[in-house]
């Protein structure tokens, strides 16, 4: 019994140790990622302007974890995968932000930039929502009226850095990625909303996808204009219903989120 007893403890010691690594590597290699994809982006206000970027997350099954293990490098400045939670962090960023500061209520622009001139927001920095476009149209888990599209609650920062000025890093929760080998009559594919249904061709203007929509041909498969296009990324096999992991990542679905036209569609 006292042996057993050892053994549980230098068990949880041992345990607690990587959980304790881990969280190191993955708070590192995130604060260095994160600082890239803000390098990549062609801002066009000064290096003081605030600024917004977000992520969604897919969580990737065990089945499919090595292959990322061994092809995460294929993957381009916006995605980040944690082989210790076998997650891929797609960032992009908060294009047409809606924000409270001060009295009134401020717009980013299409790249996530505020033009104020606070080092900070004067408010909470929660995201409201963005204005409805003819190419961004919103969807049921948003709270559309008056020509906004409002999110249900709205997003806080995640968190909060300087490079190049106040940068605000949003959760905008998990992607859902569905094989829809048939279609639907709520459109295609996409993130699943909260009511559980497809909501990725809705949310650009009803039965368009984001290739057409926003003019992105990332090619490797033929053209499709009937569903929404999730599944031409690096390592496709160029079938709608195929490994929707491996098809996902490069494919038009993910340009046009890592691009910021997506967040708003909401679990």
């Amino acid at each position: 019994m006292k042996f057993s007893s050892i053994g549980l403890s230098l068990l949880s010691l041992f345990t607690s140790a990587i959980a304790a690594h881990s969280a190191q590597w993955l708070a590192h290699s995130l604060d260095r990622f994160e600082a890239r994809f803000l390098d990549t982006q062609p801002y066009q206000l000064s290096n003081e302007s605030i600024k917004l970027i977000g992520y969604k997350t897919v969580h990737i099954p065990p089945t499919d974890r090595a292959h990322y293990a061994t092809h995460a490098g294929d993957l381009d400045a916006s995605a980040f995968y944690d082989p210790h939670a076998g997650t891929l962090r797609i960032y992009f960023p908060v294009a047409s932000a809606l924000l409270h500061h001060d009295a009134a209520v401020i717009e980013a622009n299409d790249l996530g930039e505020l033009d104020v001139t606070s080092a900070a927001v004067a408010g909470d920095a929660a995201v409201l929502g963005r204005k409805q476009t003819p190419h961004v149209t919103g969807v049921a888990g948003n709270d559309v009226r008056d020509g906004v599209i409002y999110l249900a609650p709205a997003n806080q920062p995640h968190h909060a850095r300087t490079h190049y000025g106040t940068v605000y890093v949003y959760d905008f929760g998990a992607k859902i990625l569905h094989s829809h080998s048939h279609s639907h009559d709520d459109g295609e594919h996409g993130f699943t909303k909260r009511d559980g249904k497809a909501s990725c061709m809705k949310n650009h203007g009803g039965r368009i996808n984001c290739s057409n929509r926003f003019g992105i041909h990332n090619g490797r498969c033929a053209r499709r204009s009937d569903v929404c296009v999730d599944y031409n990324g690096f390592w496709t096999d160029c079938r709608k219903g195929g490994s929707r992991w491996r098809n996902f990542p490069g494919s038009d679905c993910f340009t046009a989120l890592q691009r910021g036209h997506c967040w708003n569609e909401v679990m």
